[in-house]
């Protein structure tokens, strides 16, 4: 498996709007696919992909971003919607992959990646979403509100508390892989979190409050893959499917024994699904996961339509 020292890495600085941001390649030589560009959630940050990253180098070259709003980029006000971050993510992809690119997009990182390839057609050859949702059930309102609550109250222990179960599924009846060891993580990771770090998920949580559907418009013509644990509780596997189904070409499956961390607790089952997918290659007699289905498109009319420039 290839290493970060032994590849070309590359980190590109930008500004949008007055808000600063990068990117950050790194180059495998000997790709056999497009690049795979890597959009975070709430917590991933550019340089914290780890197995993933690694795994996905033996394929490709791998881009991932701190988009104005989370890691290292600006602050970003939660008046400016996803269609802003969509034109940041494609500011850098201009740069540093003109030729189409496979999109992954995770969590909250999911609307940004669905919105770039929503509005940039032929610039991706295929998409993955990993722990999307149709919409903003009110479970996932309520559980974002309470966290928002406990980190303007600066009740930092509750907070933490509130973001595992949010994240994680506790059943103790129910078994996620190297739950005990992600759990122990997450909550150093939260406890570690400086007060730009907590403004930023104030503000990245207030944007996904705002927009509580995926967005209308022309619909994502490009092959399509949906997944998330099958113990998710944030973005369930039901919320999940029915966003594949506002796709015209969607695949859809559950990884076994994970939750909305599933990057993290089974990350070389992922990285294999992916290369799958991306390769074109059948995505079938896989036992990390439930078997694939092609899932039929549902009507998108009572999507709503992106917000003008002018609103953001």
């Amino acid at each position: 498996m290839p290493t970060r020292t032994a590849l070309l890495e590359e980190v590109i600085p930008l500004t949008l709007d007055g808000y600063a941001y990068s990117g950050r390649v790194v180059h495998q030589p000997n790709a056999r696919m497009a690049p795979i560009v890597l959009v975070g959630g709430a917590f991933q940050h550019q340089n914290a992909w780890g197995r993933l990253e690694q795994g996905f180098l033996e394929a490709a070259s791998v881009i991932t971003v701190d988009l104005p709003g989370w890691g290292g980029a600006d602050r970003l006000p939660a008046r400016y919607g996803f269609d802003f971050l969509a034109e940041a993510l494609d500011q850098l992809l201009s740069k540093v992959a003109p030729a189409p690119v496979n999109v992954l997009g995770g969590s909250y990182g999911t609307a940004v990646a669905y919105q770039w390839v929503r509005d940039h057609p032929g610039r991706a050859e295929r998409m993955a979403l990993v722990g999307t949702m149709s919409h903003l059930a009110d479970h996932v309102r309520a559980r974002v509100e309470r966290t928002l609550l406990m980190a303007e109250t600066g009740r930092r222990a509750e907070f933490v508390e509130c973001v595992v179960e949010t994240m994680v599924c506790t059943s103790p009846g129910v078994t996620v892989v190297r739950r005990p060891s992600i759990i122990r993580c997450l909550n150093r990771a939260l406890h570690d979190m400086t007060a730009d770090d907590i403004a930023k998920y104030q503000d990245n949580s207030e944007r996904l409050l705002a927009s509580p559907r995926l967005p209308g418009g022309p619909a994502v013509r490009v092959p399509a893959l949906v997944t998330t644990g099958e113990h998710d509780p944030l973005s369930t596997p039901a919320l999940s499917r029915e966003a594949a189904t506002r796709l015209p070409d969607a695949r859809f499956t559950t990884f076994k024994d994970a939750d909305h961390l599933v990057h993290l607790e089974r990350p070389a089952e992922v990285v294999d699904l992916m290369t799958r997918f991306f390769a074109d290659e059948p995505l079938v007699g896989l036992e990390y996961c439930h078997p694939v289905e092609h899932v039929r498109q549902r009507p998108m009319t009572t999507l709503p339509s992106p917000r003008p420039a002018g609103d953001r």
